[in-house]
C-alpha cells in the first residue's frame, strides 16, 4: 500500500512540475527569447527593462489568472491555510498587477506628463507580484493534481455484478 501511495505521489509530483514548467515557460517566453540578443550584445542593462515598462507585471497577470481559474475550480479541496489565502487574494493581485501595467503605459503614451515612477520601487513590487504568481500558479497546479481517478479492480466488479445476478435469480 505504501508502495502505491509513494508511486501516486510521485507522479502527482511529475504532473504538476510538468504543467507548472509548460504555463511558466509559456508565460515568460517573450523574456527568455529576448535574453539571446541581450546576451549576444552584452546589453544586461536591456533585462532592467522588462521590470521597469512592466512587463513582468503583465507575466504576473497572466499567473495570476490561470491560478485563480484552477483555485476556483477546485475549491473544494483546498485544506491549506495557505491556499485558503492564495485563493482569496490573486484576484485582488490580479487587478493590482493589471492596475499597475496600465499606469505604466499611460505615463509612458503620454511621455510629457510630470509624473516618473520610482523606478526601484516598481522593480522590487514587479519581482515581488512576480514570485507570488509563480508560488500561487504552482500550488493551484498542486491541488488539481490532487484529484485522482478511481482505481477499479475490473474482477472484483465483474464478481460482484455476477454475484448480485444470482441473488436476483430465483431458486431453481
Amino acid at each position: 500500500m505504501t508502495m502505491i501511495n509513494s508511486e501516486k505521489n510521485t507522479i502527482h509530483i511529475e504532473k504538476t512540475l510538468k504543467a507548472f514548467f509548460y504555463n511558466i515557460g509559456g508565460v515568460i517566453l517573450p523574456f527568455i527569447l529576448s535574453l539571446f540578443p541581450i546576451i549576444l550584445f552584452n546589453k544586461y542593462d536591456a533585462i532592467w527593462e522588462f521590470l521597469d515598462e512592466g512587463e513582468f507585471l503583465l507575466f504576473s497577470a497572466g499567473l495570476y489568472t490561470t491560478s485563480f481559474y484552477i483555485y476556483g475550480e477546485n475549491t473544494n479541496s483546498i485544506k491549506e491555510k495557505t491556499d485558503k489565502i492564495l485563493k482569496n487574494i490573486s484576484v485582488l493581485l490580479l487587478i493590482l498587477c493589471a492596475t499597475l501595467y496600465a499606469v505604466i503605459y499611460c505615463i509612458k503614451l503620454f511621455h510629457n506628463f510630470s509624473l516618473n515612477l520610482n523606478t526601484p520601487f516598481l522593480r522590487i513590487i514587479s519581482i515581488l507580484l512576480f514570485s507570488g504568481a509563480v508560488w500561487s500558479l504552482y500550488r493551484s497546479l498542486y491541488i488539481d493534481y490532487l484529484k485522482a481517478t478511481p482505481q477499479v479492480n475490473i474482477t472484483e466488479e465483474n464478481k460482484a455484478n455476477v454475484d448480485d445476478i444470482m441473488k436476483q435469480l430465483p431458486n431453481h
